[in-house]
């Protein structure tokens, strides 16, 4: 037997061995991996996360909600004792007080709220444009106290 003969017997040989733990140590690590798919009921999805997110945030704003129809309510009896003991104090005495105006008043107060541009209040001349204008500050009044400078 030749030298070459033998180098080829061994590659060969060597190309058999790799196939064949190749092969084994894929199935090996597919039986892990399934083993893993099957038992990992605590991985943790996208999906799961947005779920869980959602229902926190609808217990956060719940919460709110009932706390602000409280507050509402609280306001509500508050403003009704006030006039309850302003009836009574004027029943009772000769000194008027006044009734609370605030169970008259029940609007939202974000309707009542009007949005306006803002003013300018700037001290100005008759024509001299104000703080708002958009060619405020773009003229050269400062070029002739400035002197020239020149070496």
């Amino acid at each position: 037997m030749n030298l070459e003969e033998f180098n080829i017997i061994i590659f060969i040989t060597g190309i058999i061995i790799g196939c064949v733990a190749t092969l084994a140590l894929k199935s090996y690590s597919a039986k892990n991996n399934s083993k893993k798919v099957g038992t990992s009921s605590n991985i943790i999805t996208m999906k799961s996360l947005q779920q869980e997110l959602d229902n926190k945030q609808v217990i956060i704003d719940n919460f709110f909600t009932d706390s602000n129809e409280h507050l509402v309510s609280a306001e509500k009896r508050l403003a009704d004792l006030r006039n309850a003991l302003a009836d009574n104090a004027s029943q009772l005495s000769n000194i008027k007080i006044e009734r609370s105006g605030t169970t008259a008043n029940t609007s939202d107060p974000a309707e009542t709220t009007t949005f306006e541009p803002p003013r300018d209040y700037a001290l100005k001349k008759d024509k001299e444009p104000g703080m708002l204008s958009e060619t405020f500050g773009f003229d050269d009044k400062n070029a002739d106290i400035e002197p020239k400078r020149t070496i």
